[in-house]
């Protein structure tokens, strides 16, 4: 149990606050930088990019966050979460101005890179105070929260940038930014600014082997092959709308209407992790995303593309709280960022390749890149089964020998940090 609730009547309204705080600024965040996502592969397009120098493009993002999730998320089991959370929106902020100004290919691939750094370490920084705060018997919630907040904020976000258009996203990235510096605000009121009381130098020389640890590799190889077709999405999703003879409001509406059955199942699904086995929740969720994925680029019309695109975000609404509820249990809480930067890193990495290659797959034949996506997902799925046989899928710590130094104590952070 996190020590957030021990010995202290406030710490389950402390809990809730910082929960809350966290899932606010991820709304604020992802509102403005989900805007520009549906038609940035067009926005790039239109300016003469090619098919291969957008995916290349967009890949940078996801590149440039993989460089720094594991050292920074490491770093934040040291100096504290907010230091990050801070930071990263403030590089995000800075890199979306920028961007709305770009006039080259090389700058956008630059300023898109730093956004990947700014956007990646927050993610896994709240992530990780989740874990840290949240008692166990209901981090499926705490979860769901974040997550849910997150996706509104995606079902928000395309709607406005649909309406605007390629010729306003120089004002969208303007909003990004606003969003992202308005996001710092719930942060530095909420969240605990101390380093995280439970690391000691005891906690540094007796490090968790996570790549001995099972359960983490589950929860790695799920987050590894789920990237794949997140990359995909990333590049592929609108030009295959395009193809298929979407306008671009059905383009922006089309990821509004993935986004909001995703939140709405967010809660729901957060209640279902910290009541059934999380293993499940977790290869159900992954099967349904590789069927719909291998699916989508044969079926006729924009219409059903966007209906089974709302179908496959009530199922894999269960993916998420339940990966990072597993990935929580798997490691003692001195190791969250590190664990959840690896694990990070792993997805980032695979919708970095996946983004890369996936314009060029695309321009061969539209069906390449999501087939193959589908691919990696199934051939996850099966690696899940002998690395999480006889690993516990709810209700119970995994068991680390954690030194004595390390007893929990009154606060989960260390005010003098």
């Amino acid at each position: 149990m996190s020590p957030f609730t021990a010995k202290d009547a406030h710490n389950e309204r402390a809990v809730r606050r910082v929960v809350l705080a966290i899932s606010a600024s991820a709304f604020i965040e992802w509102s403005g930088a989900t805007a520009v996502l549906p038609l940035l592969p067009l926005y790039l397009r239109h300016r003469g990019d090619s098919a291969t120098l957008v995916g290349i493009t967009m890949a940078a993002f996801y590149a440039a966050a993989l460089v720094v999730q594991y050292p920074l998320g490491r770093l934040s089991d040291r100096i504290g979460r907010r230091k990050i959370q801070v930071a990263g929106l403030a590089t995000y902020a800075v890199a979306s101005v920028l961007f709305a100004f770009v006039g080259t290919p090389l700058l956008a691939l630059v300023f898109r890179s730093v956004q990947g750094c700014g956007a990646g370490i927050v993610d896994v920084a709240n992530t990780a105070t989740i874990a840290e705060v949240v008692p166990e018997s209901h981090r499926g919630r705490g979860f769901g929260s974040f997550y849910g907040a997150r996706n509104i904020a995606m079902a928000v976000g395309p709607l406005f940038g649909g309406f605007a258009g390629v010729e306003g996203m120089k004002w969208l990235f303007i909003i990004a930014a606003v969003g992202a510096l308005a996001a710092i605000v719930p942060m530095v009121l909420y969240v605990p600014g101390g380093r995280p009381a439970r690391l000691h130098h005891a906690a540094a020389t007796n490090r968790l082997s996570l790549w001995r640890n099972r359960s983490f590799l589950g929860v790695f190889v799920a987050f590894l092959s789920v990237g794949f077709v997140f990359g995909v999405y990333e590049v592929c999703w609108s030009l295959l709308l395009k193809v298929k003879g979407a306008s671009s409001w059905e383009i922006g509406i089309s990821w509004t209407l993935f986004a909001l059955p995703f939140a709405v199942m967010s809660l729901p699904a957060g209640w279902l992790v910290d009541h059934f086995d999380r293993r499940y929740l977790v290869a159900i969720a992954m099967t349904g995303s590789a069927c719909f994925a291998a699916t989508y680029p044969f079926l006729p019309n924009v219409a059903i593309l966007i209906a089974l695109g709302s179908v496959e975000a009530s199922l894999v609404a269960l993916g998420a709280p339940a990966e990072s509820a597993q990935l929580a249990q798997s490691v003692p809480d001195s190791e969250f960022g590190r664990a959840q930067g690896a694990a990070a890193s792993a997805q980032t990495a695979a919708t970095a390749i996946a983004a890369g290659v996936a314009g060029t797959l695309f321009a061969i034949h539209p069906w390449l890149p999501f087939v193959g996506g589908a691919a990696a997902i199934f051939v996850g799925v099966a690696l899940l089964w002998p690395l999480w046989r006889g690993v516990p899928g709810r209700g119970q710590r995994i068991e680390v020998v954690v030194p004595a130094a390390q007893e929990p104590l009154q606060s989960v952070y260390d005010p003098a940090g």
